[in-house]
C-alpha cells in the first residue's frame, strides 16, 4: 500500500488524474489532492506521501519551489506535470531528482506504466533493512566511501543528494544511482537509518535530553518528522523507545 499526493490548481485536471490513478489499480491505494503548493505542504506533515505528482505552474508557489520545500520534509519522489515543454523546467527537475516529467494532456497508459515502475522500485526498497555500521564494506568504490564518511560527519545537517554530488564533484543523479548500486539502498534511506541509529544511541546515553533536542541533534528540525521517521525504522516512537529502556534498567 503506497501513498500518492496530486497537486494542481485546476480542479478538473486534479480529479481527472485522481480518477486515472484509481482506475489503473496500482499499488498507490491512498490518494490525496491539494489545490496548491502551500496546501500540499500542510498536508505532508501528516500524510507523508511516497510519491507526489505536481503541476509546475501554480499560484502562490511554483511546482519547483514546492518540491524544494517538500524535500526538506523527507518527501523523496516527484513527477512533474505541465503543459509547457520547456527545457529549463526539465533541467531544474533533473537537479531536484524528479522521477519523471509529463506533459498535459496526460496519456493514461503512460501514467499507468510510470506508476507501476515506481511502485515496484518502492516495494523493493521497503524490503531493505540496511544498517550502517562503523565498518564500510571493502567492495565500495572510493567515491561512495568518501560519500559515506561525509554523511557520517554531516548527518546532523540538512544535507541532500545534490550536496553529496557537489562534495564528490559528480552529478547528483549519477551519484544517487551509483550509491544504490554499491550499497543496495538509496541515499535517503541510508541517511535516515544513520540518523535513527544516532538517535537510539542518544536515547540510551542522554536521559535528561528532550526528545525534540535529540531530533534536532540528528538532523530533524521538525519534531513530527523525527517521530515519523524514527517509528518507520524502529516500529516505536522515540518516547516509547525511551520508556522501554527505562523499564529494562529497572529490571
Amino acid at each position: 500500500m503506497l501513498k500518492l499526493m496530486i497537486v494542481d490548481d485546476e480542479p478538473i485536471i486534479l480529479q481527472g488524474i485522481k480518477g486515472m490513478v484509481v482506475d489503473s489499480k496500482t499499488a498507490f491505494t491512498k490518494i490525496v489532492t491539494a489545490n496548491d503548493g502551500i496546501e500540499a505542504l500542510e498536508m505532508i506533515e501528516y500524510f507523508q506521501p511516497d510519491l507526489v505528482i505536481t503541476d509546475i505552474q501554480m499560484p502562490e508557489m511554483s511546482g519547483l519551489e514546492f518540491i524544494r520545500e517538500a524535500k526538506k520534509r523527507q518527501v523523496e519522489r516527484f513527477i512533474i506535470l505541465t503543459g509547457y515543454d520547456v527545457f529549463e523546467y526539465a533541467r531544474q527537475a533533473i537537479q531536484l531528482q524528479v522521477v519523471d516529467y509529463l506533459l498535459k494532456p496526460i496519456n493514461e497508459q503512460e501514467l499507468f506504466s510510470l506508476l507501476k515502475k515506481i511502485s515496484v522500485t518502492m516495494t523493493d526498497e521497503k524490503k531493505l533493512d540496511i544498517h550502517p555500521t562503523n565498518e564500510q564494506p571493502q567492495h565500495l568504490n572510493e567515491n561512495i566511501k568518501i560519500l559515506i564518511d561525509y554523511m557520517k560527519a554531516n548527518y546532523m545537517n540538512d544535507i541532500s543528494l545534490t550536496d553529496a554530488g557537489e562534495y564528490v564533484n559528480m552529478h547528483p543523479v549519477y551519484i544517487g544511482q551509483t550509491f544504490r548500486k554499491e550499497t543496495g539502498t538509496t541515499f535517503v534511506h541510508y541517511l535516515n537509518q544513520l540518523r535513527v541509529e544516532k538517535a537510539e544511541e542518544m536515547l540510551k546515553e542522554m536521559n535528561d535530553l528532550s526528545l525534540e533536542k535529540i531530533g534536532k541533534c540528528v538532523g530533524y528540525d521538525n519534531r513530527r518528522t523525527f517521530y515519523k521517521v524514527f517509528r518507520k525504522y524502529t516500529g516505536k516512537t522515540p518516547g516509547q523507545y525511551r520508556e522501554e529502556l527505562s523499564l529494562r534498567n529497572l529490571n
